[in-house]
């Protein structure tokens, strides 16, 4: 059913997409949008706020009526670059996105076997090459998780594609992205249209958000594991973090997992081929296994990480540093960032996270 809906995708050559049409414009810029598919004509508002958002967009500046494009649409957008749109829900087995190739005035081509390239990991199910056999005397299949990337070169094996695989737009033009439940009918389809940097946009300049002076920064030292305790909107919970150089540093990852659900939520993606780390606000963090894991309790040695970072879609100066192949970020740093409360009771030697409140710099 999979390499029939990617033959169908081919044959949709040429899509009218007239774009002389009524939009809505977000009142700011840049704005994270998630994305439903399967919703059918007869849904009412309540049905269609209970189905799952299966993508996120992010940097959404406008959104255009995608059934006066194409019916088969579920969504339409105008961004800026770049662009991040991002699988939410699991059992995806078509996950795609192609740079349409202008054809005419309003008409596009879906160029085939063109798929830009995917960030994330996808699972695939492979014979077991030893040989061995399940209780029915067939050969046994064994799972493998794979680079999404790689997923195109496995067809043959099914590969789903896990929550937080990624495709990143970056030049200017329109583009088609499609994801495919398994063994659903039907698939979510998007056509965004890519605008140029936020730079380009002429808006008032902006006071620059108000950030502590930098101070240069060392590539290793030593972190201690923090010793005091932290509470996160008034619970009690064990994070495995250090102190390093008289600043807390948490794990990214575990930060994001804790106010997730929250107004002050975030995701967390791995951009492979930028060599970048994304952070995507107003959306819900993706668990990916490791999260909250406790320390040994021992110092070790910190690395500056060098990765780039942005938040939606802008590059950010964070200060993180990489332990144990995790990477650890100053907790005031990514609270000022997300606007998260935080407080210190030198009473009781207390780290409070509090997401009801804005960010009060030291």
């Amino acid at each position: 059913m999979k390499r029939t809906l990617r033959k169908s995708m081919a044959v949709l050559m040429v899509v009218a997409m007239i774009l002389t049409i009524n939009t809505t414009i977000f009142a700011e810029s840049g704005k994270t949008v998630n994305v439903k598919g399967y919703i059918g004509e007869w849904m009412d508002e309540e049905e269609i706020a209970q189905v799952t958002d299966h993508l996120s967009v992010t940097n959404v500046i406008e959104t255009l009526d995608a059934k006066a494009i194409d019916e088969n649409l579920s969504s339409a957008f105008v961004v800026q670059s770049p662009s991040t749109i991002t699988v939410l829900v699991e059992n995806g087995d078509v996950f795609a996105a192609y740079k349409l190739i202008p054809k005419g005035e309003g008409v596009w081509e879906i160029p085939e076997g063109q798929e830009l390239p995917i960030s994330g990991q996808a699972l695939v199910w492979e014979i077991d090459p030893s040989g061995a056999e399940d209780e029915f005397g067939f050969p046994l299949v064994i799972e493998k998780t794979i680079d999404a990337s790689e997923a195109k070169n496995h067809a043959d094996d099914q590969p789903m594609y896990l929550p937080g695989c990624s495709v990143k737009l970056t030049e200017p033009g329109e583009y088609y992205v499609v994801f495919r439940r398994e063994a659903a009918a039907g698939a979510t389809q998007v056509f965004i249209r890519v605008e140029g940097t936020n730079a380009s946009v002429e808006e008032p300049v902006q006071e620059p958000v108000e950030n502590p002076v930098q101070e240069p920064v060392q590539s290793n030292l030593t972190a201690s594991p923090t010793a005091s305790k932290v509470l996160v909107n008034g619970e009690e919970t064990s994070f495995d973090a250090y102190n390093i150089d008289g600043s807390n540093y948490f794990k990214l990852r575990d930060l994001a997992k804790v106010v997730s659900g929250t107004e002050k939520q975030f995701e967390v993606e791995w951009d492979g081929e930028m060599k970048a780390i994304n952070l995507i606000s107003n959306t819900a963090y993706t668990v990916v296994g490791g999260e909250m894991e406790k320390g040994d309790g021992q110092a070790k040695t910190a690395t500056l990480n060098s990765s780039k970072i942005y938040k939606d879609g802008e590059e950010v100066q964070l200060t993180a540093y990489t332990i144990n192949g995790n990477n650890y970020f100053k907790l005031r740093d990514l609270a000022q960032a997300f606007d998260i409360g935080v407080t210190w009771d030198n009473a009781t030697k207390t780290i409070g996270i509090d997401t009801s409140i804005g960010y009060i710099a030291e």
